[in-house]
């Protein structure tokens, strides 16, 4: 019986050594909030592929905050991490989006100008 409580003692003193020794991911929560935020600026949310990638970012951001809120340091690290990226991808998207929009766009004048007028 003692070995069995020792064990248990041992093993929560452990767990909470774990969770204590990871702080809280606060700088990277405000890097992926910020992420989000820009990549909503840029308009991903007119871009399906892009709009996506945004809505992840912003469920993991609302995951991280639980999880920070409950203790779990370490995987709210993580999963702040996972948000930016998603909002960067989210970003690129649209901002590639663009490009080939204005690409096209002045694709179409040039043809337009380069066109025999009547």
């Amino acid at each position: 019986m003692k070995r069995t409580t020792f064990a248990i003692i041992a093993a929560l003193a452990a767990a909470s050594v774990h969770c204590a020794s990871h702080p809280p991911p606060t700088d990277n929560l405000a890097s992926a909030i910020a992420a989000v935020r820009g990549a909503r600026e840029a308009g991903a949310e007119a871009v399906p592929q892009a709009a996506l990638q945004l809505k992840l970012a912003e469920e993991q951001v609302t995951q991280a905050r639980a999880m920070m809120k409950s203790g779990d340091n370490e995987r709210a690290d993580y999963m702040t991490l996972r948000a930016f990226n998603d909002a960067e991808l989210a970003l690129a998207i649209a901002r590639q989006h663009q490009a080939q929009t204005i690409a096209k766009e002045a694709a179409e004048k040039a043809t337009a100008i380069e066109a025999p007028h009547p």
